[in-house]
């Protein structure tokens, strides 16, 4: 029988709905999935069962963690997606298939394959999004079944294993329903207390001296915010070797006329592609299908959402690089994409297809607006229904792809400030 963790309906939308009105406490929802034919792409073994043991061993009875349960030893490699210590077969990052079908304008194809670096010089800390859809507010209950976290895992974090050591670890995230439910500030303290958790043991085992990335999508953007705040930002070392700080899918937020002293006292947004220690910040929406009044809020009064566009730090005219999945976990959720072609790798590439702009809405919050702009003599068409109920600007907007389009701006950004570091 489904497990009541994996149950959707077209509910989900209402809750959805919700979660991204609710103001600053919001981080948002979920992300498109990432399995091919139902199957899940990635570590073929047991992953969930390390030298340490099991995870049921590992955490004891109670694996709830609903602010009373036990506090995760994030020295066990079971509690982490992608870590370097894991083995490779055991790494989600450095073993799941991430090879893409690129569509040319002329309608052929060719299969580019994933490689993943073999001693990248900096490293990447990622946390992952909204993915427990529960309608009862809560916590995450346990980590049998991390096929929902490998969704935006796969789509957002895995491919920079390219250029980077990822840490990803695996948390007691808030459920959907907890958004503005009376319980969601204990509840997302308790969640962001393991992701601190997390990113100490991290930093006391692997970090040294090396360059690093702070990624987050919407629940995991609210986290990772509050680890810059809390324990980067305030310190200078650390705060010296922060590559770029990618803040996607949330709502941070500057005064009007400056690029810092809001959300962040003084890490400002990026403004070029060499600046680091800055960050990027951005939600999307189809440019003819904006953000109405109240789709998005800052976090304080007095602030706008930033919005950083990456294809205009690197001077792109248009995306470069935008890689859309050819599957999805769950369809009510994540549509299902048809690239109108039968597709064999798990995403497909679209190269100069899309291009992205910087723009206000009505309530003088900044937005990425997203265009479909095929050159001439292009034969592709846009993939992606942006007329779906789910994708309405009133819901998500074209918020589950917040990574996959600007993925090749993002990860060339990324790679520009490493190397200025």
């Amino acid at each position: 029988m489904q497990s009541p963790r994996r149950s959707t309906s077209v509910l989900v939308i209402a809750l959805v709905s919700l979660a991204c009105q609710s103001g600053a406490e919001e981080p948002s929802s979920t992300t498109a999935g990432s399995s091919s034919g139902g199957e899940l792409t990635g570590s073929t073994g047991e992953t969930m069962t390390e030298s340490s043991g099991s995870l049921d061993e590992t955490m004891g009875e109670d694996s709830s963690s609903g602010g009373d349960g036990p506090s995760l030893p994030y020295d066990d490699l079971a509690l982490w997606l992608c870590h370097a210590d894991k083995a490779e077969a055991d790494d989600y990052c450095r073993s799941s298939d991430l090879s893409a079908t690129e569509i040319l304008p002329d309608g052929t194809t060719q299969v580019h394959e994933h490689a993943v670096a073999e001693d990248p010089p900096y490293d990447c800390f990622y946390v992952y999004p909204t993915v427990d859809i529960r309608f009862e507010p809560g916590q995450t209950e346990d980590f049998d079944d991390v096929s929902e976290e490998l969704d935006p895992l796969l789509n957002q974090a895995a491919r920079f294993s390219g250029q980077c050591r990822v840490f990803a670890p695996l948390y007691h995230q808030v459920t959907l329903g907890t958004f503005g439910s009376p319980q969601a500030p204990e509840l997302l303290d308790a969640a962001y207390q393991e992701v601190a958790a997390a990113w100490a043991s991290y930093r006391q085992h692997h970090l040294g001296d090396r360059p690093f990335v702070i990624m987050g999508h919407s629940q995991g953007t609210y986290m990772t915010t509050r680890l810059l705040q809390e324990v980067i930002e305030p310190d200078d070392a650390l705060r010296s070797r922060l590559v770029v700080a990618l803040m996607i899918g949330g709502s941070v937020s500057v005064p009007d006329g400056d690029d810092r002293g809001g959300t962040f006292e003084s890490l400002p947004l990026c403004t070029s592609a060499e600046q680091v220690g800055c960050v990027v910040a951005y939600r999307t929406y189809a440019a003819e299908l904006p953000p109405g009044p109240g789709a998005q809020g800052a976090d304080a009064p007095g602030r706008h959402v930033a919005c950083t566009d990456p294809a205009a730090l690197l001077g792109h005219p248009r995306l470069s690089g935008a890689f859309l999945p050819a599957f999805s976990n769950q369809p009510l959720v994540f549509p299902l994409i048809d690239h109108g072609m039968p597709i064999d790798t798990p995403f497909v590439l679209y190269r100069d297809l899309y291009a992205t702009e910087c723009l206000t809405d009505v309530d003088g919050h900044q937005y990425l607006a997203l265009t479909v702009e095929p050159g001439p003599g292009d034969m592709r068409s846009n993939p992606v229904d942006f007329g779906l109920p789910l994708l309405n600007p009133a819901f998500l907007g074209l918020h589950v792809y917040d990574y996959d389009f600007p993925l090749d701006e993002l990860m060339e950004l990324t790679a520009i400030k490493a190397a200025a570091m």
